[in-house]
């Protein structure tokens, strides 16, 4: 079998799942909705993008309208993480581009690893152009992770006020998942927790364990009153004002 393929099945599964990911994935409801998110938005970023936090741009293709797509992440000594696609490394301070050099901007699951957010969202806007767009998610209810550089968890009203105080107009918010599949989610995080640490033994212990609670959390989602108090991810959709 086509090693190749199966890494580029592996990859798309973790960040879009579908039929398969249902089936393998332990983070497939959390991730179907923050992918389902991005999605129904990718048409309104376009001109050149930064994907701030990019790892290996999973979201890339999303976004049709875009003419040149550039990536910054992190470089953590000691963090295993594949590189190759990123374009420029931000060093906690500056991101390495001049002034209004991008008309939209992604940023990913990060905000939860940054402690000086102010300074970073001073950065995003001076990177942006007038009336440039930004796409922005980060959890609510998750698990800590890539630890020791978790910092934080924001509530809507928080992110809101953040923003704005840091010269964005917010277009558009909501919130992805609900508090069922929240439940059924951490349910499924405990078992992976309790397992093995190797990555193949804990995967295929928890391949009953995937399909249990994704059948259960997707069908109890559908069928209960929807309560979003506990949530997974805020999408906030963000316009650059000067």
């Amino acid at each position: 079998m086509d090693i190749e393929f199966i890494k580029k099945t592996i990859k798309k599964e973790t960040f879009d799942p579908g039929i398969i990911g249902f089936f393998i994935n332990y983070n497939f409801l959390i991730r179907k909705s923050i992918q389902k998110a991005i999605k129904s938005n990718a048409s309104k970023l376009e001109g050149s993008l930064l994907d701030f936090g990019c790892g290996t741009k999973p979201y890339k293709k999303l976004f049709v309208n875009v003419k040149e797509y550039l990536g910054v992440d992190y470089k953590i000594e000691g963090r295993e993480q594949n590189y190759s696609e990123v374009d420029a490394f931000y060093d906690g301070k500056n991101i390495p581009f001049e002034n209004e050099k991008f008309d939209s901007l992604l940023c990913t699951e990060v905000l939860e690893h940054v402690f000086n957010i102010d300074e970073l969202l001073v950065e995003f806007h001076r990177v942006l152009k007038n009336d440039g767009l930004a796409i922005i998610t980060t959890p609510f209810m998750w698990e800590e992770h890539e630890m020791p550089y978790d910092f934080a968890r924001y509530t809507t009203p928080a992110l809101k006020y953040l923003y704005e105080r840091n010269g964005f107009k917010v277009i558009d918010h909501f919130k992805t998942g609900n508090y069922i599949e929240v439940i059924f989610q951490f349910n499924l995080n405990y078992i992976k927790n309790i397992l093995p640490n190797n990555k193949v033994l804990r995967q295929f212990f928890l391949l009953p364990f995937i399909l249990f609670f994704n059948t259960l959390g997707l069908f109890f989602s559908f069928i209960l009153p929807v309560d979003k108090t506990a949530y997974f991810n805020n999408v906030f959709i963000l316009e650059k004002i000067s």
